[in-house]
């Protein structure tokens, strides 16, 4: 029954009340008809409020298209150019009268052109995750996470890349490519706000029904007052400023990792570094180990020391 049409049998139910000759000298009837007018007045204003409801969700749905269209337009329109920016620096690079005092600056045009290009795969991931939700397949973690660190210890430098745990097959179901959003977000996050170097820890572990990763590094950590925010989008700690970002890597990561029925959390103090846990539930639950037993049959994985990336 509609709001209107509730309005309209209490009018009828209260006339009939009136006309009735046993009610004519009832002192409740005045009182029943203003109630009765009361709560007609209630429905009106329960309508014009449904009205502007409804109004307001089909723009909102509007908004909501016109945004991801413009998103696509505009990751499609910056696509082009930073590609032939990108061709151009490396037929700059392989150019050999170029002087070698150019070939840092050729480097910082290229990375530029990445740290552009990442801010629009970000930018789609979260729009993806606003319409449509992840495709669960199982896949070997272990093997993903030692390809994200393999690629980025691609060059040699000042940071030393450190795994334990990834040394046997971990599946999970998940949408690998999102995940592989999130984890490559917390080791370039390690990497990026540790400037002096240092050693980045990634720590693989299964029990109790669910796989935890733990990323570790030694960079600048992130104040108390901070870390209840450093999930939310387009929030940056207060003492990130000196590095490039737009806020959305930690977003995404949260937004990821719940959309697969886990967990993401920060432990950090400042100057000390941080450590980014990740728990995701495992394809099959296996028994979980002791911790002596995994301390005694884990073998490290050292990845070469690495350049400090553009972000």
């Amino acid at each position: 029954m509609t709001m209107r049409s509730q309005e309209q049998e209490l009018r009828q139910w209260i006339e009939r009340l009136a006309q009735d000759p046993a009610n004519a000298d009832n002192p409740l009837l005045p009182e029943f008809q203003k109630l009765a007018e009361r709560h007609g007045k209630l429905l009106q204003q329960f309508r014009k409020i449904a009205k502007i409801s409804d109004r307001l969700q089909t723009e909102t749905k509007d908004m909501a298209r016109q945004q991801r269209q413009f998103v696509l337009m505009v990751s499609h329109e910056f696509r082009t150019p930073l590609a032939i920016i990108d061709s151009a620096s490396q037929l700059l690079e392989m150019e050999p009268k170029l002087p070698v005092s150019a070939m840092p600056r050729v480097g910082k045009i290229r990375n530029a052109v990445q740290r552009m290009l990442h801010l629009i795969e970000r930018c789609l991931t979260d729009e993806r995750l606003g319409t449509a939700a992840a495709r669960p397949m199982s896949f070997d973690l272990a093997a993903m996470l030692t390809g994200l660190v393999g690629d980025m210890g691609a060059s040699p430098a000042r940071h030393r890349f450190e795994l334990h745990g990834v040394d046997r097959p971990v599946p999970i179901p998940g949408d690998r490519d999102l995940l592989a959003v999130v984890f490559s977000n917390l080791l370039e996050n390690a990497v990026k706000y540790s400037p002096n170097g240092g050693t980045i820890r990634l720590d693989l572990s299964t029990g109790e029904g669910q796989v935890t990763v733990r990323v570790a590094d030694e960079g600048i950590g992130v104040n108390a007052a901070d870390s209840t925010r450093l999930f939310d989008k387009y929030f940056r700690a207060s003492n990130a400023a000196g590095t490039t970002g737009a806020g959305l890597g930690l977003h995404l990561a949260r937004c990821i990792v719940d959309t697969h029925g886990g967990g993401i959390a920060v432990a950090s103090q400042p100057g000390q570094g941080a450590a980014f846990t990740v728990r995701l539930p495992l394809a099959r639950a296996a028994p979980a180990q002791p911790a002596s037993a995994v301390a005694a049959t884990e073998t490290p994985v050292l990845v070469p020391s690495l350049t400090e990336p553009a972000s």
